[in-house]
């Protein structure tokens, strides 16, 4: 074996991945501090059920037909008037997570700081249409509000999260994609 080594040709040079030094240091997106506006509209949707809970009807519809009118309705409860509230916390922690990890994760191959940025910032701002998608509906609750209002501010703030979803990706790229 020893004698066969010099005969062998080197292996070829492994390729040299450079990274930037700075690149978790450096501001990749808007502050955290941006989402104790969610927090604060949570709490605030917390307070007004709380506060306006015998204003809410007995019974609460929970499905709609293709003419959108209502073809199930639920009694009303704490459990059932705080299922948005819960769907608000839950969401909101999920964005958090996802804006943490986006910040905090390891630069992958010459990843550049905008796409992190772009997609922190995006975390921020549909985490926000989310907590005030879930609002309309829990304010729905509250005021019963005109179903030709509704459902239209809620399909649009999806549509819009959609929207810059989607743009961002073909923006921004998937992660090294553009680099194969």
């Amino acid at each position: 074996m020893k004698s066969l080594l010099p005969t062998l040709s080197s292996a070829p040079e492994s390729s040299v991945m450079e990274m930037e030094p700075g690149f978790r240091k450096g501001k990749v997106g808007l502050p955290s501090q941006w989402f104790l506006i969610h927090v604060s509209i949570i709490v605030v949707s917390i307070v007004m059920v709380l506060r306006n809970y015998d204003l809410i009807p007995d019974q609460l519809p929970v499905h709609f037909d293709s003419s959108w009118t209502v073809d199930r309705y639920v009694d009303k409860s704490y459990s059932i008037v705080f299922i948005p509230t819960i769907m608000q916390v839950l969401g909101t922690l999920l964005f958090i997570f996802e804006y943490w990890r986006m910040r905090r994760g390891k630069q992958q191959g010459r990843e550049d700081v905008s796409y992190r940025r772009a997609w922190s910032n995006f975390m921020i701002t549909a985490s926000f249409l989310f907590v005030i998608l879930i609002s309309v509906v829990q304010l729905n609750m509250i005021a019963m509000l005109n179903i030709n209002f509704v459902i239209p501010v809620v399909l649009i703030i999806i549509a819009l999260i959609i929207l810059y979803a989607y743009t961002l990706t073909y923006w921004a790229g998937q992660r090294d994609s553009h680099w194969t």
